[in-house]
Order: C-alpha cells, then sequence, then structure tokens
C-alpha cells in the first residue's frame, strides 16, 4: 500500500512469544517511484553519493553518522538479536544433523551465517560500547 509522505502508516507486528505488539511508525525512506527514478539515472545517484563524500570519512562513516540516533537507524539491540537468532540457527542445525535431517540443518546453518554477518555489518555502523577514550589535544 502506497501512503502520501504527509500521512504516517502504523505497522502492528505480533510477537507471538511476549503476546505483545511491535508498532512502527516509520514510512519507506523513498516512495516507489522515487527509488525508480533514482535507479534509473545511476549518474544523479553518483552525483549524490559524491556530495556526501566531500568530507574527511568514508562512505561506511558518513552511513553510520547518517544513521545514527536515528529512529530508522540501528542499535546494540539489533545487534544482540540477530547474534541470538544465529545462535538459536546453530543449535537448530546440530539438532536437526543429529536427527537425520541433513538438509534442513543445511538451512539452519545458512540462515544462522546470515543473521550472523547482518549482526557484524549492523555492529560496525555503530559506536564503540563502553566508554570511549577522547583524543589528546
Amino acid at each position: 500500500m502506497i501512503v502520501p509522505r504527509n500521512r504516517q502508516r502504523t505497522n502492528r507486528l505480533r510477537h507471538e512469544s511476549l503476546d505483545t505488539y511491535v508498532i512502527s511508525n516509520l514510512m519507506p525512506a523513498l516512495t516507489p517511484a522515487e527509488w525508480a527514478g533514482v535507479l534509473a539515472k545511476r549518474a544523479n545517484l553518483e552525483a549524490i553519493r559524491d556530495q556526501f563524500l566531500d568530507t574527511p570519512f568514508s562512505p561506511h562513516a558518513v552511513a553510520a553518522l547518517l544513521l545514527y540516533e536515528q529512529p530508522f537507524g540501528f542499535s546494540a539491540q539489533d545487534v544482540e538479536d540477530e547474534t541470538q537468532v544465529a545462535a538459536y540457527c546453530d543449535v537448530m542445525a546440530g539438532e536437526n544433523e543429529l536427527a537425520g535431517k541433513s538438509a534442513e540443518a543445511a538451512t539452519f546453518r545458512m540462515l544462522g551465517g546470515r543473521h550472523q554477518e547482518r549482526a557484524e555489518r549492523i555492529a560496525a555502523l555503530l559506536p564503540p560500547m563502553g566508554p570511549v577514550e577522547m583524543p589528546a589535544r
């Protein structure tokens, strides 16, 4: 469903084990038409990127800074969640392997690897955990 940018859309996702709802008021970053326009004119996309990269920071760093403390950004909780799902998949792979279900075990191993990789990519966009030493002036 396409929702005009000036209206907020609420998504309700039911979490069965907690019997709670997670509510998201996030709108897509770009409308389908905007995505189509940007992707159809790759030179314009590169020009936009070049404008943002006129800093001493890498594209990775700029992405991290733009996402930091934004409601559509990432958090340490996201890293923890993805890591827990990866661990669960590892356990399930082992259980399925023991039960002689090698195809299911392979699927869980593949999914666990994806979740672990996602956790690492998200963590790379976050500030370090714990106290940060400030450089001397």
